[in-house]
């Protein structure tokens, strides 16, 4: 009886793990806008070169859509309409530490690294122990068609790709897609964000249930639209290369996708 009692428990988010998820939510609602709509000042602000502003951008649309997800996701209580997301952010968090580490470690740090770098630590802290705490609760069923299983499959190949890459070898990521390649942490975080869409997807796999993966698919559907823009606005001002050229039809694909899938409540 103790034991139902405290599953149950766990099964709902405490007021204070609500406030306390408050704060990377802030945090990446911020970066995320400033990443997308001033990456020029960003790049200025941070001492950074400012070049290859489009991964600025493509950091800034994956970074805010984990704020929206989150924002949307706390309105409610319930543990299974969160965990996902959590579980992301705990990804992106452990990502942002390998990007921080290894810029230290290398000797570019500047000072805006260490600023991420105690932020982050804090975020793994909040994201994991939630996740620790709630590890009990039973799985919801699988209650979503096969064709959205096959479409997550895509889209998850695809955030895997393009969050180790750039995440790992950010000098052959550059290299490949003709980029300048001078503001590599900014390269790692751009993977790291991406990183977690892919964890995340690969749990919405292993659910399939609409009430679990309805907010991860708003936050992919938020990063992927966001990134269509972008790409678009790229092609129209001539700033054409090879990554462009990619992930415009790749984002705006996996867009309707989710559209789908958010209009059918994934049936």
């Amino acid at each position: 009886m103790e034991h139902t009692l405290a599953v149950e428990s766990h099964a709902h988010l405490s007021r204070t793990e609500r406030i306390l998820l408050l704060l990377p939510l802030a945090a990446s609602a911020y970066v995320g806008l400033f990443q997308l709509l001033l990456p020029t000042l960003l790049a200025k602000l941070t001492n950074f070169s400012g070049n290859d502003l489009y991964i600025y951008q493509l950091s800034g649309a994956a970074t805010f859509g984990y704020a929206v997800a989150m924002g949307l996701a706390l309105r409610q209580s319930n543990w299974s309409a969160i965990r996902l997301v959590v579980l992301a952010f705990f990804t992106f968090g452990i990502g942002s530490l390998y990007a921080c580490g290894a810029d230290i470690i290398a000797g570019n740090a500047r000072w805006v690294v260490y600023v991420v770098l105690a932020l982050t630590v804090l975020f793994v802290c909040i994201t994991g122990t939630t996740l620790y705490r709630h590890r009990g609760v039973s799985k919801e069923q699988p209650d979503t068609a096969p064709w959205f299983a096959w479409f997550l499959v895509v889209a998850t190949l695809l955030a895997a790709v393009f969050g180790l890459f750039p995440l790992l070898l950010p000098t052959a990521f550059h290299t490949l897609f003709g980029l300048k390649g001078t503001d590599v942490f900014i390269f790692r975080q751009a993977g790291a964000a991406t990183l977690g869409y892919a964890v995340m997807g690969v749990y919405e796999l292993r659910s399939r249930n609409w009430q679990e993966v309805r907010w991860p698919a708003v936050m992919a559907g938020v990063f992927n639209g966001l990134s269509f823009i972008v790409s678009l606005l790229m092609l129209l001002m001539g700033q054409v290369n090879l990554l462009v050229i990619l992930v415009t039809p790749a984002s705006f694909l996996v867009t309707i996708g989710i559209i789908v899938a958010l209009v059918r409540r994934g049936k």
